[in-house]
């Protein structure tokens, strides 16, 4: 995962609340092997009529949120299923940065391993983010993650809430495997004394 500090673009307006990961990435998709080439299906519901065609009226079927990067969604995003599709499909589209005032759990981790920012802020901003994008003029937002702020012209800097250890984890382009690894010594050792103290439970352990 490449590290990530932060990120400048057009942020798309999605007032919608409890977005769930179907809706993000429906389950008829879900055996395309391929993560890169996922973003076709990405809010496919939506975005497409029945026959297929784009719905002129989708968010990101208009320009200039059609080339967005980073979306302002209303409160509960990425609710449902734990199908880590969802960020994918988001991230073949190019989105790199999620602005809510909340996000559901595992979908949220799923996006720290993603290399996806999920800001979390305060339901007025999000209120003052989603107005402010919907003007294609002002729909850009910058996102640092290195001091936990959202900027954008009309409405100045303001904070965004993120946890330590996933802000650690995107700037050094880790997830969570690769936090684990690097506790593998630590959990060698763990292993060997549990091997000694309990030699009866310890089939498996990790002794080298």
């Amino acid at each position: 995962m490449e590290p990530i500090s932060g990120h400048s673009g057009i942020a798309a307006p999605f007032p919608m609340s409890d977005i769930n990961t179907d809706l993000i990435y429906p389950q008829q998709f879900l055996r395309k092997p391929d993560r890169n080439a996922m973003a076709p299906f990405l809010f496919h519901s939506l975005r497409y009529r029945p026959d297929g065609t784009p719905d002129p009226d989708f968010i990101l079927n208009k320009q200039p949120y059609d080339e967005a990067t980073i979306i302002i969604a209303g409160r509960n995003f990425g609710s449902g299923s734990s199908r880590e599709h969802a960020p994918w499909a988001l991230k073949s589209f190019g989105i790199r940065c999620l602005i809510s005032s909340m996000f559901a759990d595992i979908f949220k981790a799923n996006c720290i391993n993603n290399g996806i920012i999920p800001a979390t802020v305060s339901e007025d901003v999000l209120a003052e983010c989603l107005r402010a994008a919907a003007n294609p003029q002002e729909a850009r937002f910058t996102v640092d993650l290195e001091r936990r702020e959202l900027s954008h012209l009309r409405l100045g800097t303001v904070p965004f809430l993120i946890v330590d250890s996933d802000r650690e984890r995107l700037l050094k382009g880790n997830d969570f495997i690769d936090d684990t690894l690097a506790e593998l010594p630590a959990i060698k050792d763990h292993e060997k004394a549990s091997a000694q103290a309990t030699p009866w439970l310890s089939i498996g352990a990790v002794t080298d």
